[in-house]
C-alpha cells in the first residue's frame, strides 16, 4: 500500500483533519483504509477527498474532538489491503447506472431499425452503443465447439471445383 508517513495533514481542527496522500489511491485501497479506520473508530466519519488523493476525517459530532487518528493511520497504511466487496449503488449512482443502461438499449434499438429502414442511418448509433461500453452476450459453446461451426462440412466454392476438374484430366 502506501509507505508509512507517505501523507500529510493538510488541515486540522479537533473534530475534523484533512490528509492527502500525494499519490491517487486505487478504489480497494481507499475503501479498505475508509473501512479500516471506521471500524476503529465508530464515532468518525472518513470520506475521500482530492479525487481519490486524501481523505477527510471528521467526527459525527462537532462538538466532541477526534481523538487522534494519525496513529491508526499508520497501522491501516502498513497492512495490506483487505478485500471488501463493493458496496451497491445507492442513489445518484443506481440511477446513472439505470439510466446508462436504458440509454444503451435505445441506441442498439435504433441501430436495428436503421438497418432496416432506410431512411434511418444504423451505423452511427451502433458505434455510439459500442464506444458507450454494449458489447454482445458472448456466444453459448457447446461440448464441441461453437454451434454454428460444423467442421466436418467440406468447403465448396466454384474455383476449388474447377481447380478440382484440372487436376483430374
Amino acid at each position: 500500500m502506501t509507505p508509512r508517513n507517505a501523507y500529510r495533514v493538510k488541515h486540522l481542527l479537533p473534530h475534523r483533519i484533512r490528509i492527502d496522500f500525494g499519490e491517487r489511491l486505487s478504489p480497494e485501497q481507499m475503501r479498505s483504509v475508509i473501512w479500516l479506520l471506521e471500524h476503529h473508530d465508530p464515532d468518525a466519519t472518513v470520506r475521500p477527498a482530492a479525487s481519490g488523493h486524501g481523505l477527510v476525517i471528521c467526527s459525527r459530532n462537532p462538538e466532541r474532538p477526534l481523538s487522534d487518528p494519525l496513529p491508526r493511520l499508520d497501522l491501516v497504511l502498513s497492512q495490506p489491503v483487505a478485500h471488501l466487496s463493493e458496496l451497491p449503488p445507492q442513489g445518484v449512482q443506481k440511477l446513472i447506472r439505470q439510466s446508462h443502461q436504458g440509454t444503451l438499449k435505445l441506441l442498439i434499438t435504433l441501430a436495428i431499425a436503421g438497418w432496416a429502414l432506410p431512411i434511418l442511418p444504423g451505423t452511427p448509433f451502433f458505434l455510439l452503443a459500442w464506444w458507450m461500453g454494449w458489447r454482445p452476450e458472448p456466444r453459448a459453446v457447446n461440448a464441441i465447439g461453437p454451434a454454428d461451426v460444423d467442421q466436418d462440412k467440406p468447403i465448396s466454392s466454384q474455383g476449388a471445383s474447377m481447380r478440382a476438374e484440372r487436376h483430374a484430366s
